[in-house]
């Protein structure tokens, strides 16, 4: 997917915020918790497409300063209300709009940068520029974690895989990264948002965000990579990875 058909315009997402989308599932992607466990972060964190904020609260939870980056700013406006809620944690937490695809343009450097499906939006060129950004952003020693989508979706404008191969080619000894850890996950979904009959209207509307478009035939195909979608239940296939900065010479 190239940056001229990737879903990252504010408009995109505002709209999708303006309901709790099928990604926002209220706690932060458990697989992205065990690499954290594994692989301690250190602060100060960077959330790439922070959404309303879990993750960024999560780790706040364990002492550590976050900001949160996302382009809409609807789901901004949740972080930062979820923040308050819980103001001894939230303190921590400060939250953005911003484009999160160029992550050296925040004050760092940063011993974290953490990315729960943020990755998976964008096409090869973009990929890479975010890879390069991030050696900028991070601290040596600093780490990227990452969940993302392991396979296609059939949904227009949508995530696309992310491959082994590819991050083990991004982020390689001579760009100045070591892999901690890269290996399959499961992602988890709204799925009962998805499939749920009372939520038809919902759907629609992301479908017809997705496909930017009122056109019938890209509008139903998107409605069925929805379905598709929700079929899988909790079983979404990824990818999860954890890479270090190490400095070169």
């Amino acid at each position: 997917m190239s940056a001229s058909d990737s879903p990252r315009s504010s408009g995109f997402f505002d709209s999708a915020y303006g309901e709790t989308p099928p990604w926002d599932i209220g706690e932060a992607q458990p697989d992205l918790i065990a690499l954290f466990n594994e692989y301690p972060p250190a602060g100060p964190v960077l959330d790439l497409g922070c959404g309303t904020g879990d993750l960024a609260l999560a780790l706040a939870r364990r002492g550590l300063t976050v900001l949160g980056i996302d382009l809409a700013e609807a789901a901004i406006h949740q972080a930062r209300a979820k923040a308050a809620a819980v103001a001894d944690v939230g303190r921590l937490t400060e939250f953005r709009v911003g484009d999160a695809l160029h992550p050296a343009q925040f004050p760092g450097p940063f011993g974290s940068v953490v990315d729960s499906g943020f990755f998976h939006l964008f096409g090869p060129l973009d990929r890479e520029r975010l890879a390069r950004d991030l050696a900028a952003t991070l601290a040596d020693g600093g780490r990227y974690y990452l969940v993302g989508f392991a396979f296609d979706s059939p949904m227009p404008n949508a995530p696309r895989q992310v491959r082994e191969a590819e991050l083990r080619a991004l982020f390689t000894p001579e760009h100045g990264w070591r892999v901690l850890a890269l290996r399959p996950a499961r992602l988890l979904i709204r799925s009962a948002w998805l499939g749920s009959q009372e939520a038809g209207h919902k759907a629609a509307t992301l479908a017809q965000a997705m496909a930017k478009t009122d056109d019938a035939n890209a509008l139903a195909g998107s409605a069925q990579g929805l379905a598709a979608l929700a079929a899988r239940g909790n079983d979404v296939p990824g990818i999860a990875a954890c890479v270090e900065r190490v400095p070169l010479g």
